[in-house]
């Protein structure tokens, strides 16, 4: 009786996902992931330092501003990059927090 009641539980919590939910990194139908409209996927900060901060810049190069700081290992959705508007020589990957549009550098993201 035990062993019927947990597998019947297994099956209700395997098959109470939608169809269509999202499984594995992207940016599907039903996550929240800026104005893109779900083209891109996910990538995780990697500054060197453990408890690091990246400046996220309002376009692709060290001359925008910045209007907020993401930390060391946070995911971030990601979209298209572009070379840096600075002559840095620097990609920049163009990212989606909290449904606002930011920048940061290519070489501080690993997917």
């Amino acid at each position: 009786m035990l062993k019927t009641l947990m597998a019947s539980i297994i099956l209700v919590g395997t098959t109470a996902l939608p169809m269509q939910a999202q499984q594995g990194p992207g940016c599907g139908p039903y996550d929240n992931c800026g104005a893109a409209g779900g083209r891109g996927h996910y990538g995780q900060i990697c500054t060197r330092d453990r408890n690091g901060r990246l400046n996220v810049r309002n376009g692709p190069g060290t001359n925008y501003g910045y209007w907020t700081q993401v930390r060391n290992g946070q995911t971030v959705a990601l979209y298209r990059s572009a070379m840096g508007h600075d002559g840095g020589g620097y990609r920049w990957q163009q990212v989606y927090i909290n449904g606002r549009e930011g920048w940061v550098r290519s070489d501080y993201v690993c997917d």
